[in-house]
């Protein structure tokens, strides 16, 4: 018979701790009680008991034993994400409250797209941080289909994306930066030193791919579909602008990008936008902020980033 929820949340509450919760995460990730133990600073055996008292209080089997250490069943599968939220939020609050009662005089949780990131953040944080250093900021940065997500939840105060084509009920937004798509290149690519060239041009090139669900990949996979081509491409997918700039420092490659992304990399000579015109629009990027009450921290970060809307589009 399957035990009803409301019992299973009771037991946690009472008899659960969060060295249950680390146990179990770890076990999923190393697939080892014994790994899992050193992880958590544990005896294997303690390791393995505080194991069987969480299946004792969940009335289920979250491993499969076997002899090359343990794999997870379909209930430690689906709980695993539960258990790292309710650990990174117990992150958080240390954070908060280590913040709070020392020099601390508010707290912003921040969720950025990687083009706020490099294209806003890195630009201003700074500056904002010696104005206001009596302000916590927790970013987060994420893809766009997991900001939804968060405000649903109510976990994050300002979020720094593209302006919505629908904004979520009782939510506002402000533009702070136009963007466009840019192509760029190594600084040792052919192409690097071109003043002016057309994409016929550059589709005997090899192309290094956004990925698959990005803004940079759909208005690319737009391009080859409206001009009917097949250019050759290098099968890495990243949103990381570290892993971009390393692959198109190292290889022939060029790559389609938002101006967000590549701009402090270009700006600092280590890559280079290849001229050529680009029939692509693009939305701005700008900030998220609750209507009703947003907070003081967050109001001064949104005010500050107003400020700094002629910086940003330099």
């Amino acid at each position: 018979m399957t035990t009803p929820s409301t019992v299973l949340a009771n037991r946690l509450l009472v008899r659960a701790r969060l060295r249950h919760l680390q146990i179990l995460v770890k076990l999923g990730e190393l697939g080892s009680v014994q790994r899992a133990a050193i992880a958590v600073g544990l005896t294997q055996p303690s390791t393995s008991h505080a194991l069987a008292e969480l299946e004792r209080l969940l009335d289920c089997q979250l491993f499969h034993r076997h002899a090359r250490g343990v794999t997870p069943t379909r209930v430690a599968q689906a709980v695993m994400p539960l258990a790292r939220r309710v650990l990174d939020m117990i992150n958080d609050c240390a954070d908060v409250v280590s913040a709070m009662s020392g020099p601390a005089s508010g707290v912003v949780r921040v969720a950025a797209i990687s083009g706020a990131i490099t294209g806003i953040l890195s630009r201003v944080l700074p500056e904002f941080s010696d104005q206001y250093p009596d302000v916590l900021l927790q970013i987060q940065e994420l893809d766009v289909e997991h900001i939804g997500s968060l405000l649903a939840a109510g976990d994050i105060d300002l979020v720094l994306c593209r302006q919505p084509a629908v904004l979520p009920q009782g939510w506002t937004f402000s533009t702070l930066m136009e963007d466009r798509f840019v192509i760029v290149c190594g600084v040792h690519h052919p192409m690097a030193n071109t003043r002016e060239a057309s994409l016929t041009e550059l589709w005997s090139e090899t192309w290094l791919q956004g990925p698959l669900a990005s803004a940079a990949r759909r208005a690319f996979d737009e391009l080859i579909t409206q001009a009917g081509v097949s250019p050759p491409l290098r099968l890495i997918s990243s949103r990381s602008a570290s892993i971009l700039w390393a692959m198109l420092q190292k290889h022939r490659l060029i790559s389609l990008v938002p101006y967000s992304v590549a701009r402090q990399l270009v700006d600092s000579g280590q890559l280079v936008m290849i001229n050529v015109p680009l029939p692509l629009g693009f939305e701005p990027i700008g900030a998220m902020t609750r209507e009703k009450d947003p907070g003081q921290a967050t109001l001064g970060l949104l005010a500050f980033l107003k400020d700094s809307r002629v910086l940003l589009n330099q």
